[in-house]
Formats: C-alpha cells, sequence, structure tokens
C-alpha cells in the first residue's frame, strides 16, 4: 500500500476491498462522469467546467489510467510484454 496516493483508495483498501473493486469504481466513474459532461455541453458547450477542455474516450482513458495509477497499480515488467496470448506457450 506504499504506492497508494489516491486517500479514497487507501479507505476502499481498509476496508477489504481489493484492486479489481477499486479499479471498477475509477473505470465506471470516469466514463459515467464522461457521459454526463458531453451530453451536459451538447445543450450548453461551456457546461462542467472542471473536467477540462476535452470529451474524448482516449482523455477519459488518460483519466482511468492515472487514478488506477494512484491506487498502487503498475504496468507489468518487461519480461512480461513478450509473453504469448496463450499460458500454455509461456511454459
Amino acid at each position: 500500500m506504499d504506492r497508494v496516493v489516491d486517500n479514497l483508495s487507501k479507505v476502499m483498501y481498509s476496508e477489504g476491498r481489493n484492486g479489481l473493486d477499486i479499479a471498477e469504481l475509477w473505470i465506471s466513474a470516469v466514463i459515467a462522469g464522461l457521459i454526463e459532461t458531453q451530453n451536459a455541453r451538447a445543450l450548453d458547450p461551456n457546461a462542467v467546467p472542471t473536467w477540462g477542455p476535452e470529451t474524448t474516450p482516449h482523455f477519459a482513458a488518460r483519466r482511468v489510467i492515472a487514478r488506477l495509477l494512484d491506487a498502487g497499480w503498475r504496468p507489468p515488467d518487461a519480461d512480461c510484454l513478450n509473453l504469448t496470448d496463450s499460458p500454455k506457450d509461456n511454459l
């Protein structure tokens, strides 16, 4: 938990939630925020200024990755990147 910088994620870990529960929460929250922001800006282009100027899936994906990193997730090590998709091929 020393890599977790997000206080809400720290609380969720301390309550017994696992990393997948926390990831699901952050991903669904960012997607919901993106949809709500896009809908609001369809009516008023100046709506939801705190979201930022960009309301694209790519920007939302970057937000998700940032949240997961803040929650302690890390990319796989370089050794994993050369493995095939089939576990039996990697033995």
